[in-house]
């Protein structure tokens, strides 16, 4: 009998514990210790935007903040005139911990020519932005009308970082769910004039870094904050690697970084930690290596994260693309296919099921499983209608879409890049066999397929056909700094203004660059995507242009 009671209230303080929430307190301060005008903490899910619990930040700089929710969080701390701080949250138990946060100033930039205004105005669109007008005491100014009595607005061309932020005017500040802050004026008459004074601007004279501070320095979530730190530091290296390499004007197909330090640091780290959660974060940042062109990679690393990771695992939501090495690196099909299986029926994550699900669609679809390819195709479209790759699966796997083996072009006329004297149309591309190529300077895979274009391009340009580039890049001259600089293209070209936002991008169901299209000298569409690219290019090319079709 005393068994039996001790059982039982065993699972009633089991009970109660998980009813308990996580709380977390403590002070949030700007850069210069003092309390901000407007600040609040945050817990997001990761990959998501609208936080699960959120609080404002009392006038003492005091918070607390609580949650019921088990998972892998983001905690954010947010202020005016400040970047955001975050802190990963890995909450499987309920917690209480105390971490005191400064945070760090932007870094505002010197010159203001390129300063714009955002606002309700113009629903905060970036690509509407209207400039400020530049007065002789140094101040900038906007003017415009409005019906409202307040107009909220922000300033793009200020801080670094292409971010848009509050101005030095504000009656009030309004969180804006990304990081930053909205300064709202009141309006007069029906009118708002925004001012902002450079003078303003809180700009300390020395660099200044974030400070968080755990009142328990061994609790997890300090050791995972270290780690997370260490793992944001690989991803700036590589970055900065990244920028190094293309100014010297190399192409990035060329590209690779030395991970060999890392991944041997990495992998003593991962035997020697006893906390299987933190153990599984290190293997998973191992794993991350492996997207920042790393190099000899050990498999067995892959094999383990199937075989330690839960599927359910809310830390596969830090980089879902490490679940898609671990899957290829790791050598077991079958049971890599059963894990995807898994993850795709227990994970919650839109990040990770979205992408699982294309690939698992487009595995189906070059099998011409029609079963498989439609029971993918329906659940990525029902379940994550919202996601990129929902999106992409419309565009290449419809049995609606237009851009399609069969379907004619859809009719087009574009200016031609260095002559607005001519237009490259579908009449006057007709009687040629011709390439639509969607692509821009900044895609990195689009930069990829240049040597198999030029290549193709050689070998089939006096067989009547053709290719036109059509660039998504934001200016013109892009294109022209990288054909002289770079590669030299030598075929037609035409610039897409608005890219992805154009009509011709909704008309050719554009989504995703690089997409090529081969359409046949009685405008129909012979070829489409994977067979257009590598050296399925050239062999494509050689049937059709050898039999006048390609196989379907």
């Amino acid at each position: 009998m005393r068994k039996i009671l001790a059982f039982l209230l065993g699972l009633g303080a089991t009970a109660l514990w998980a009813q308990e929430p996580a709380v977390i307190s403590g002070k949030l301060l700007g850069y210069d210790g003092k309390v901000m005008v407007k600040a609040n903490v945050h817990v997001i899910q990761l990959g998501q935007s609208d936080p699960i619990a959120a609080v404002e930040v009392g006038k003492d700089g005091n918070y607390e903040i609580r949650t019921e929710k088990t998972g892998h969080f983001i905690l954010g701390f947010t202020g005016v005139n400040h970047l955001q701080t975050q802190i990963p949250l890995l909450l499987d138990k309920p917690i209480r911990a105390t971490i005191n946060v400064r945070l760090k100033p932007y870094e505002y930039n010197d010159d203001w020519s390129d300063l714009k205004i955002i606002g309700d105005f113009n629903n905060f669109s970036f690509q509407t932005g209207k400039p400020m007008t530049e007065q002789d005491d140094g101040t900038y100014t906007f003017e415009t009308a409005t019906a409202a009595d307040q107009f909220a607005y922000q300033l793009i061309g200020l801080a670094k970082g292409n971010r848009s932020v509050n101005g030095t005017q504000s009656d009030d500040y309004v969180y804006d769910g990304g990081g930053d802050y909205r300064s709202v004026v009141k309006a007069q008459n029906g009118r708002v004039k925004v001012t902002f004074d450079p003078k303003k601007l809180a700009r300390p004279p020395q660099p200044v870094e974030p400070q968080v501070e755990f009142t328990d320095k061994n609790s997890r979530l300090a050791q995972l904050y270290a780690l997370d730190k260490e793992s944001n530091a690989r991803r700036e290296k590589f970055m900065e690697a990244v920028q190094a390499h293309k100014k010297t004007g190399k192409d990035m197909a060329g590209f690779s970084h030395d991970w060999s330090a890392a991944a041997k640091e990495l992998k003593q780290k991962i035997t020697a930690q006893t906390d299987p959660a933190l153990r599984q974060y290190l293997v998973i940042s191992y794993l991350e290596l492996g997207t920042m062109a790393a190099q000899n990679l050990i498999p067995e690393m892959a094999v383990r994260a199937l075989e330690e990771i839960p599927p359910s695992s809310p830390l596969w939501s830090k980089t879902p693309q490490a679940l898609f090495l671990a899957v290829n690196l790791s050598g077991q099909k079958e049971k890599s296919s059963a894990y995807v299986d898994s993850v795709l029926s227990q994970h919650s994550d839109a990040n990770v099921n979205g992408p699982l699900l294309f690939m698992k669609l487009q595995e189906a679809h070059f099998k011409d499983d029609e079963a498989n390819t439609k029971k993918y195709y329906d659940r990525l479209i029902n379940e994550y209608s919202q996601t990129p790759y929902a999106m992409m699966a419309k565009s290449r796997f419809s049995p609606d879409r237009q851009i399609k083996i069969g379907k004619p072009v859809p009719a087009f006329a574009i200016a031609a890049l260095n002559d607005p004297a001519v237009t490259y149309s579908t009449a006057g591309m007709k009687g040629k066999i011709y390439l639509i190529d969607f692509w821009a300077v900044w895609c990195g895979p689009c930069i990829a397929e240049m040597p198999n274009l030029h290549q193709a391009y050689e070998k089939f340009h006096g067989k009547n056909f053709e290719i036109l580039s059509l660039s998504f890049d934001p200016k013109p001259e892009d294109v022209a700094r990288f054909r002289q600089d770079k590669w030299k293209m030598p075929w037609l070209h035409a610039f897409v203004d608005g890219g992805f936002q154009s009509e011709l991008a909704r008309q050719f169901e554009v989504v995703g660059i690089p997409k090529p299209i081969l359409v046949d000298a009685n405008g129909t569409i012979i070829a489409t995507e994977e067979d257009l690219r590598g050296p399925k290019l050239e062999q494509t090319l050689a049937r059709v242009l050898n039999t006048g079709k390609t196989e379907q």
